[in-house]
């Protein structure tokens, strides 16, 4: 993928948060509380919460000191008494500023259109997985992928996506995966589990692979089959 710059990294995020008021804005209780299957303490209602919080301490200059799961709690807990559609207004309001502050514009329009499609799954909606949106958080993933096998000490990966093919270097000769710009932006975040993410179309053992891209913990494979609602079934 070509180098994005800022702008166009706002237009990627801002056309997830469209979609995501799209889906949300009109949803009765019951709906908002449901439970989002990669984001287990979350409801619906919480991941859009988060989403306006993060955008709120970006703007503030706010950013984690006792922990990730502290600062993203906050953000929750700061917008679960209100309305959805007051926290979607706020989050409208709020602009997108092109700059260099954290966290970065990259990594914010790689978290939204994540939780874009998480929620788009816990309400059993076919989100549309070819948008430039996706491509770009399949661009996070990669860069994401990359960092985790060097330093995890693992082979690199060929990945062909309906963009071509890429190098994604590791410390080993590469192995390949062929996939698509979304399933490899699943992946990374853990949106599968562990049989899944094996059973992807890969040339060679992906143990290795896997075991180094979540070492971190920041992301984790999932406990169980994701049921993925463009087909039904799981990946």
């Amino acid at each position: 993928m070509t180098d994005l710059d800022l702008n166009e990294l706002r237009t990627s995020y801002e056309a997830s948060q469209r979609r995501i008021d799209s889906m949300t804005r009109t949803l009765d209780t019951e709906s908002l509380a449901t439970f989002v299957p990669c984001c287990p303490a979350w409801t619906v209602k919480d991941v859009v919460g988060h989403l306006t919080g993060l955008l709120e301490d970006r703007r503030a200059g706010r950013m984690p000191t006792d922990g990730f799961s502290d600062w993203t709690g906050a953000q929750v807990l700061r917008h679960r008494d209100e309305p959805v559609a007051e926290v979607l207004d706020e989050w409208r309001d709020l602009p997108v500023d092109v700059s260099d502050a954290p966290p970065s514009l990259l990594a914010l329009a790689f978290d939204v259109v994540t939780h874009e499609f998480d929620i788009a799954q816990a309400l059993g909606v076919e989100g549309d997985t070819t948008t430039d949106s996706v491509r770009v958080g399949a661009r996070r993933a990669a860069e994401r992928m990359a960092a985790m096998l060097t330093s995890g000490d693992a082979p690199g990966v060929v990945v062909t996506t309906e963009d071509g093919d890429q190098l994604i270097e590791g410390t080993a000769s590469p192995i390949a995966l062929h996939t698509t710009s979304f399933e490899l932006m699943r992946l990374v975040t853990g949106r599968m589990s562990r049989a899944q993410a094996t059973s992807l179309a890969w040339d060679g053992d992906a143990s290795l692979v896997l075991d180094a891209l979540f070492a971190d913990g920041f992301f984790t494979l999932q406990p169980r089959d994701v049921l993925d609602p463009r087909r039904g079934a799981t990946t």
